[in-house]
């Protein structure tokens, strides 16, 4: 079903889930001199061993006034809504960047700059330059930052490399190369298509593979040169002759090619993931945070990972972590204090060396030798199991060194291929991509590639267009659109 909406955003306000605790409607009514630091994630319980009790607890150990109240929700933005809502809010919270600019749009986040200007406890010139140049302006709202990156996931390109191996063997006449940085939509292709295979009717090899999401859309669609948003944010250029490429690249390799075979609906159990850690599949393009997921569910599975390929433009598709401050934050220097200190060098290769779901936005950490290796998380109740894997120096090339193609800057330009996709109405548009997608991959020519587009572009167009009106503000003026 499409969404119609993105004020749906704000509806979690008024439900009884998301009420916020007893214990912070009355936090004015703490101990004498007490300085609380309310301390905000989403996560799986096994990151509170990094959230709390590295990132929570250091904290107060490096300041001693403050005590850190860390609390974890599985759906924290329905939290930071309601909570706005009644006025009250946490001091450090943890923000998905596709929510960000819906957050300054309603008020919900304080302005950062006088605090990273601050003489005393401001940002260093080296601090600020750490950041990729390409994320922070993607956060930038008339000119000011309202939140700060943790990280910077990125799509990348997994591969069986047992599948290459065999191949090769059996057609040494006929290689195929492992993926690599510099590779070409062709490439990709002709490789899947050669690795796919298909016995009495079973596919025993898939030669692609990704769940029908958004981020591997957007991807291709800037790779074929599109931009998805026009400078003002109110219109999708989502129709357009990069649109129609992207589709035609993906309906090629499922009908003219056999070698992608798109899994509509099937859940991580059964679907893409699963075919990939069985052993399955070829090659399978998803986000930087299954490499550690991927290892513990297959250890014999024999992958690494290559930058994705690159269309007439290079382009690599992410998405970051944020940290902010509540507008309504009672200590809000102290909730600054700590996101100064979650963001230098050290707590951001804690974050990597810990979780290693996704580079951390600090280019000196990536660009670092101790970038190559993590220690990882192992269980407390079973000692020598671990809940996320160790990466070892010598697995670094196969597993991580692909994340550095996307956060290198490029010539003279200086622009790196990792972009960030954000718009105040980026989640409308998302919800029209995956849409779009079930439609079209599921036959070669109905419906047509530009009418689909232009079907989801109206159907954003109208998402912004009602909330305009219901601000009072007039239509946007689209012109032949």
């Amino acid at each position: 079903m499409r969404t119609a909406a993105v004020v749906a955003f704000g509806i979690a306000a008024g439900t009884a889930a998301v009420v916020a605790p007893t214990a912070l409607l009355t936090r004015d009514g703490g101990a004498a001199g007490a300085r609380d630091v309310l301390f905000t994630v989403w996560g799986m319980p096994f990151e509170d061993r990094l959230f709390e009790e590295g990132y929570a607890r250091g904290f107060e150990a490096e300041e001693p006034g403050v005590r850190v109240e860390y609390r974890r929700f599985p759906d924290v933005t329905a939290k930071y809504t309601a909570w706005h809502a009644r006025g009250i809010g946490a001091e450090v919270m943890r923000i998905q960047v596709t929510d960000y600019h819906q957050m300054v749009e309603r008020g919900m986040l304080e302005p950062l700059d006088s605090y990273i200007d601050d003489p005393v406890d401001g940002l260093s010139v080296s601090a600020l330059a750490a950041f990729p140049r390409e994320l922070l302006d993607a956060l930038r709202v008339d000119g000011r930052l309202y939140a700060l990156p943790q990280d910077m996931a990125q799509i990348g390109l997994y591969y069986n490399r047992s599948i290459f191996d065999a191949w090769n063997a059996a057609h040494p006449d006929d290689p195929v190369e492992y993926p690599r940085e510099g590779w070409t939509w062709d490439d990709l292709r002709n490789t899947a298509r050669t690795l796919a295979r298909r016995e009495g009717g079973r596919v025993e090899v898939y030669g692609f593979d990704m769940f029908i999401w958004q981020w591997p859309f957007m991807n291709f669609f800037a790779q074929a040169g599109g931009v998805l948003w026009s400078e003002d944010g109110l219109t999708t250029l989502i129709d357009s002759s990069a649109g129609v490429e992207a589709i035609s690249l993906l309906r090629a390799m499922v009908f003219e090619d056999g070698s992608f075979i798109p899994a509509f609906g099937e859940q991580q159990a059964t679907g893409p993931h699963a075919r990939f850690a069985e052993g399955r599949t070829a090659m399978f393009m998803d986000g930087s945070w299954m490499a550690p997921s991927f290892q513990l569910r297959n250890p014999s599975l024999d992958f690494a990972v290559a930058p994705v390929p690159r269309g007439r433009v290079e382009a690599v598709c992410a998405g970051a972590c944020l940290w902010g401050i509540s507008v309504h934050a009672n200590h809000k220097r102290d909730g600054w204090r700590m996101i100064r200190w979650l963001v230098d060098e050290e707590q951001a290769l804690r974050y990597w060396d810990t979780l290693r779901v996704a580079p951390p936005a600090n280019l000196a950490v990536v660009n670092s030798e101790a970038f190559m290796r993590t220690a990882g998380i192992e269980s407390e109740r079973e000692p020598g199991r671990f809940l996320v894997p160790p990466m070892r120096e010598e697995e670094f090339p196969r597993y991580a060194e692909w994340l550095r193609y996307g956060m290198t800057p490029r010539g003279a330009s200086g622009e790196a291929p990792a972009f960030i996709p954000v718009s105040l109405y980026q989640r409308a548009l998302e919800n029209e991509i995956a849409a779009l997608l079930n439609d079209v991959l599921r036959h070669p020519t109905q419906p047509a590639a530009e009418d689909a587009l232009a079907r989801a572009a109206k159907a954003v167009h109208d998402v912004i267009d009602r909330d305009r009106a219901a601000k009072g503000l007039p239509r946007v003026d689209r012109g032949s659109k």
